[in-house]
């Protein structure tokens, strides 16, 4: 053995002992899902409009706006449930990386 091998095999264990725990910290850590989203609210029908009689005294312009409002109120609903999809997908991935940690 030369004066050398002592320090090369002792960078070697440093090494594989880093990688070591590097690799159970990894494995270790299960990302886990976060959902911020509010539940969109439905406009209110305009004053103008009688749901009782299905009749309305409105202004065209007071319609439209509710139609505008409608169509967001689609959009933003649509944007829910795909981000609801996602936390599901996300949720179920968190689920079984905390199971593998427990076999």
């Amino acid at each position: 053995m030369n004066h050398l091998t002592k320090p090369i095999r002792a960078i070697h264990f440093i090494f594989l002992a880093f990688l070591m725990m590097i690799g159970s910290h990894a494995r270790a850590y299960c990302s886990e899902p976060s959902f911020y989203m509010s539940t969109p609210n439905k406009p209110s029908v305009p004053y103008c409009v009688n749901e009782w009689n299905n009749t309305h005294t409105c202004d065209e312009w007071e319609l439209q706006n509710y139609y505008d409002d409608m169509e967001r109120y689609s959009s933003d609903v649509q944007e829910f449930i795909d981000a609801l999809n996602y936390y599901v997908s996300e949720a179920s991935d968190f689920a079984q990386c905390m199971a593998s940690q427990l076999e």
